[in-house]
């Protein structure tokens, strides 16, 4: 596992040509709601506040490659980063030390956090605790390990979602027959990253967030994702313009990424 989903990039694992190309394919990917402007914008600035980050202790769960770790480092967060898997562990020790950013970088389980309770400011994570065997457990110890006050803001896939229903119901279940032997969940788990990989609805993530104050959701999607694959193509032969502003209706309200802002109670 190397964290190159689609093997296109060419330089090896752990190298720093590697995390620039990694670096380069997400931070462009991201660009519609993230930085739209980049690079006057800084990466994902318009999910993070940057400035209020300085001098936060920041626990990020799923350190992937480490780009979301160091940039918090950058900023001036205290951050630790953790990991379930070995080899995300290693790569992101490789780029902190590569670039000399001091970033404490652990191996652990998110259902069962090694941390004492109210001991972090914010709590980071993009596109993990849903691949948990046990999510509401994770969520349970966010909660333990956050201040009063404490900021958790989070990623995770968005069941209400073109890819989950057209992609996943329509081409994969019923064009491809797989919906013959399986579960509309099983059939997206065929294509989906991860051995686990829940989708949420809002109502059901608010429901996992029960314990935290009432969380402000956003729903997010990738560059390059048509809204409908076959619609998209059609609209931007008549009008580009309108196949445009179609497209961000469309990921607007039924993008794949669920992303959610909420605060553990301050009393």
């Amino acid at each position: 596992m190397t964290y190159d989903w689609d093997g296109v990039i060419a330089a090896p694992p752990g190298t720093p040509e590697f995390f620039e190309q990694s670096d380069r394919r997400a931070i462009e990917a991201h660009r519609p709601f993230g930085h739209p402007a980049y690079p006057a914008d800084p990466p994902y600035s318009r999910l993070i506040d940057w400035q209020g980050a300085r001098g936060q202790r920041i626990l990020e769960i799923g350190c992937g490659l480490g780009l979301h770790a160091t940039l918090f480092a950058s900023a001036g967060a205290r951050v630790v980063t953790m990991d379930l898997t070995e080899t995300a562990v290693k790569l992101t020790r490789a780029r902190c030390s590569q670039k000399g950013i001091a970033v404490g970088i652990v191996r652990a389980d998110g259902e069962r956090l090694p941390y004492p309770a109210a001991c972090f400011d914010q709590v980071w994570s993009w596109g993990v605790i849903h691949h948990s065997a046990n999510t509401p457990a994770i969520v349970a110890e966010i909660r333990r390990v956050l201040r009063p006050g404490g900021l958790f803001r989070a990623m995770v896939y968005h069941r209400r979602s073109v890819r989950y229903w057209i992609v996943g119901g329509l081409q994969h279940g019923l064009v491809r027959g797989k919906l013959l032997t399986r579960t509309l969940e099983e059939v997206n788990q065929t294509f989906t990253d991860g051995a686990i990989a829940r989708h949420y609805t809002v109502s059901e993530a608010r429901e996992l967030l029960g314990e935290f104050e009432p969380p402000r959701f956003r729903i997010l999607q990738e560059a390059g994702s048509e809204a409908l694959p076959k619609i998209s193509p059609l609209l931007r032969r008549i009008s580009p313009a309108l196949a445009k502003r179609f497209d961000a209706w469309v990921n607007a309200r039924f993008g794949w990424f669920l992303f959610w802002e909420t605060r553990k109670p301050a009393a």
